[in-house]
């Protein structure tokens, strides 16, 4: 943390030559800086009010920081042993001070800035992800009742072709068709789906050695699951 603060010593040396500076010993076991800077064993060794900076020793080491950095009882401190101003100095002062409150709010308005332009960037990336997210929980979804389809599809055929009323007068299945409503998800079953359809058939009849047709509609129940194909449950006619 001291590194960030600390100048050769020879460029010390040198502002203070070409600067009035306050020659001080002020003991502190320890600073709070305002921005969050501890330090321990420190002396305030002197400070210079025109360029608004102090020189520090900590423990072995020489630093240099804004007077602003200091605890507030502190620069109270520095001004009570500040000599008096000429106009020049106040003057250099003033003009100090106002450089330092445009800095700070340049620095402010970017900090802004920056931070408006990372909400931004979350939003656009949340929003990006939603938008992938729906996109993927359609293409699943679509992807199960194609499948839904396809299972229930095949089940009527082969019943409605070979299982169908075996006692019946129908003899063997000639024609047939299919109509298949969309699955429907059933309320209260999370991943059972319902079709509807209707069967339409041409068979021979036994009885009156011809041909006969009919339809009869129907109802399959079918289960889906994260690991396994469609299964078909029931199939009813109604």
């Amino acid at each position: 943390m001291l590194r960030q603060f600390a100048l050769p010593l020879a460029m010390l040396l040198a502002v203070q030559a070409a600067a009035v500076v306050v020659e001080v010993q002020l003991p502190y076991k320890e600073l709070r800086l305002k921005d969050g800077t501890r330090l321990t064993d420190v002396a305030i060794k002197s400070f210079n009010t025109t360029a608004g900076t102090a020189l520090l020793l900590v423990k072995k080491d020489l630093i240099s920081l804004r007077l602003s950095l200091l605890p507030d009882e502190v620069s109270a401190r520095l001004k009570e042993l500040a000599p008096v101003l000429s106009k020049e100095e106040q003057e250099a002062e003033k003009k100090q001070e106002a450089e330092e409150r445009q800095l700070a709010a340049r620095n402010a308005e970017r900090r802004q800035l920056q931070a408006e332009d990372e909400v931004r960037a979350a939003r656009a990336a949340s929003r990006q992800l939603n938008v992938q997210t729906r996109e993927q929980a359609g293409k699943k979804t679509d992807r199960i009742l194609e499948e839904v389809a396809i299972v229930a599809e095949a089940r009527a055929r082969v019943y409605f072709k070979y299982e169908d009323d075996p006692l019946s007068n129908i003899g063997a299945v000639v024609g047939a068709d299919l109509r298949l409503e969309d699955p429907e998800p059933v309320p209260g079953w999370t991943g059972r789906y319902r079709v509807c359809g209707t069967a339409y058939r041409q068979y021979v009849n036994n009885q009156s050695s011809g041909f006969g047709r009919g339809h009869k509609d129907f109802e399959i129940l079918v289960d889906t699951s994260e690991h396994g194909k469609p299964k078909v449950v029931d199939l009813s006619v109604k």
